[in-house]
């Protein structure tokens, strides 16, 4: 039996709560994730820690529905619901005050859910109930259908997602943010407060439980197949945002933009899917995934906009379709509120198996190729049982020329970062974990780290040169020419924010000081155990494990010489090192006349427009020295800033040396803003 659609005015009701809650519940998810940053040591992992949390607590708030629909009579279930928003509103506290000492250093992933969940744990659970719930309770109490409950649930979500980096970001600090996120929680429960009171007079006791004649019990097949289908787009979001932050930036607006495709695919999907978008959808998936394959096999060689176009055509294409499946799938109301609890179950283990398990598993980010393999598999599984009625003969086809062309480069591309060809060299050491993935590697120059795919030290294997600064840091570069520079005879305090292998202190004099702070403890030991450059220095050096920038805000003013930024992991921006207020914390520990470097090389960002606006910002004068390849001198293209409080200082010590003018107008960071757009190559 058909039922009937809920009125305009009793749809208003319960639209607007399901509407505002989903925004609430996707507002604030950045906002967490950016606060967050600092304290993880700007890790690209953050964000795939929080969506662990979210899509935990997201599951939660699903079996709790289930729960309570199933268990007890409407009534009680109203109450006991509005009891829990009140209780969720009067505990609510979105930040605490100390971001410094909030988590511990190396592998903090658990410790960010400990975190978030005494933050916001009860609010956001009360927030993730709530769309199934008004959905049943308005079947139940009108015996009238709402599926687009669903919809608008997910265009709260999109709209919420779209409000941080668009609305919010750019003009609020973080403290505002909590603020009027508090308020909206508000006014999100008395709207539902008042929904409540309008089941409550709508004679709910007419409508016991499980009543209606209910369409049949899913299958256990069918509970699996909705898992797998939730489990799989998942996995593919949490591995396109990692690919895009590992290489890029850590920083909300890439976190979003995944996350608002992969939701306006439940967007569409269960609201205005149709079985005839299968073909392009087939299409758009087979060609982004055949360039997800190719850039992998490349080794992200490809150009940012071509890594970008083709990861997210790939992400939302593949969600699309795996959720056009769910929606086609969808079984009959009475059975709603398990059926969403199963697909909260597949987005969990997805966050489960990318923030827990991968890191045990892999040395290297493998999840996004694994994930677009196992699309095609569940494609192909579903192509083959729904029949050429839901399947056209084109998209099936298309489907096995897109699996028989990027299959291959995918799992191409795992083995050879798996298991290098001997001519790239005998790896000795590899590692993942939450700060990202590292590789010792003997070549025929040399013994080489990489964090990531990026060199970030390289020492020479041939006899008398063990000791010759390379890479970033060889002959000629501007980092050479500062550690050089200054009277021999007077002892010099150093720092250096990164501790790669060491490189740097091959300059150290004796009598200097140098202090290397680094957040990542594998590193310390591989730098220790498989490089010499800080054995062999000829100054006294210090390792401090933690995060510089917090380190140096809890330490009494060092006066260092010489400070020296070059906490980078692979080709990602560690952004809270380089805003205004971090440049403030540099200042404080920087002697008269000491100077400032930042290692701002970059495929993809033009960081020295970020870096000349925070050293204005704080007084600096700054120049920028770029250099090229040397292969003679085993030195790569390298560009650094070098700052000063006074100019005449920076004069005489670039001389000679090539000047870069800047790449365009001056682009300040802050801790409460900060965007790559108008910095992207």
């Amino acid at each position: 039996m058909t039922r009937p659609s809920l009125s305009l005015r009793q749809g208003a009701i319960f639209g607007w709560p399901t509407f505002l809650g989903a925004a609430l519940l996707f507002v604030v998810q950045p906002m967490l994730g950016k606060w967050l940053l600092p304290a993880a040591g700007g890790s690209p992992a953050t964000w795939t820690a929080c969506m662990l949390f979210f899509q935990t607590l997201l599951l939660a708030g699903y079996a709790y529905a289930h729960w309570l629909t199933g268990r007890l009579s409407l009534r009680h279930q109203l109450a006991l619901h509005a009891l829990l928003i009140v209780v969720a509103g009067a505990l609510l506290s979105i930040l605490p005050t100390d971001r410094s000492a909030v988590l511990p250093a190396g592998e903090p992933v658990l410790a960010i859910a400990g975190l978030l969940f005494r933050t916001v744990g009860l609010p956001y659970l009360v927030l993730a109930s709530s769309a199934p719930l008004l959905q049943a309770w308005a079947a139940r109490a009108f015996q009238a259908e709402a599926p687009w409950l669903y919809a608008v649930s997910n265009s709260g979500s999109v709209v919420g997602l779209l409000a941080h980096p668009f609305l919010l970001e750019p003009w609020l600090s973080l403290e505002v943010e909590r603020s009027a996120w508090k308020g909206a929680f508000w006014v999100f429960a008395a709207s539902s407060i008042l929904a409540l009171a309008r089941l409550w007079r709508g004679n709910p006791a007419a409508v016991p439980a499980g009543d209606a004649e209910p369409g049949p019990r899913p299958t256990g097949a069918q509970r699996l197949r909705w898992l797998v289908l939730a489990f799989v787009p998942s996995v593919m979001l949490l591995g396109a945002t990692q690919h895009l932050t590992v290489d890029i930036a850590p920083m909300p607006l890439l976190w979003v933009v995944p996350l608002l495709l992969y939701l306006l695919s439940f967007v569409v999907a269960f609201s205005a899917w149709r079985s005839a978008w299968r073909g392009p959808a087939v299409i758009a998936w087979v060609i982004g995934a055949v360039a997800l394959g190719a850039n992998a096999f490349a080794q992200a060689a490809f150009s940012l906009s071509t890594q970008l176009v083709g990861t997210l055509v790939a992400l939302f294409s593949s969600c699309l379709l795996c959720h056009g499946e769910l929606a086609s799938a969808r079984p009959d109301p009475r059975w709603l509120t398990g059926y969403y609890l199963v697909i909260a179950s597949g987005g969990a283990l997805g966050g489960v198996f990318v923030s827990l398990g991968a890191p045990l598993a892999f040395t290297d980010y493998y999840e996004l190729e694994l994930g677009a393999v196992l699309v095609f598999g569940v494609l192909l599984v579903q192509a083959q049982r729904s029949g050429a009625e839901r399947w056209p003969r084109f998209a099936q086809r298309a489907l096995l020329l897109g699996s028989a062309i990027a299959v291959p480069l995918l799992a191409a591309s795992v083995l050879v970062r798996a298991l290098p060809p001997k001519r790239q060299g005998v790896v000795v050491a590899r590692s993942r974990s939450f700060l990202g993935t590292l590789r010792v590697v003997d070549t025929a120059k040399g013994r080489v780290l990489t964090h990531g795919r990026i060199q970030h030290g390289l020492q020479l294997a041939e006899p008398g040169l063990g000791r010759t600064p390379t890479l970033y840091f060889g002959v000629g570069t501007g980092i050479a020419r500062v550690m050089e520079g200054g009277p021999s005879a007077r002892a010099r305090r150093l720092a250096v924010l990164g501790l790669g292998i060491g490189t740097l202190a091959t300059y150290g004099r004796p009598g200097d000081a140098f202090a290397f702070f680094e957040l990542d403890p594998r590193v310390i030991e591989l730098a220790r155990r498989d490089f010499t450059f800080l054995a062999d220095s000829a100054a006294a050096v210090t390792t401090t494990l933690g995060d510089g920038r917090l380190v140096l805000d809890r330490a009494p003013p060092q006066a260092f010489d010489v400070l020296v930024l070059d906490a980078f992991s692979s080709d990602s921006v560690p952004v809270h090192l380089l805003t205004r207020e971090a440049f403030g914390i540099y200042l404080r520990h920087l002697a008269a006349e000491g100077v400032l470097a930042a290692n701002i090389s970059n495929r993809f960002l033009s960081l020295d427009r970020v870096v000349r606006a925070s050293a204005r910002a704080s007084g600096l004068a700054c120049v920028v020295v770029k250099t090229n390849t040397d292969p003679a001198h085993h030195v790569v293209r390298a560009e650094w800033a070098l700052m000063a409080r006074d100019p005449r200082a920076l004069t005489s010590l670039t001389e000679g040396l090539p000047l870069s003018g800047a790449s365009g107008p001056d682009v300040l960071w802050t801790d409460d803003h900060a965007s790559i757009v108008p910095i992207m190559r």
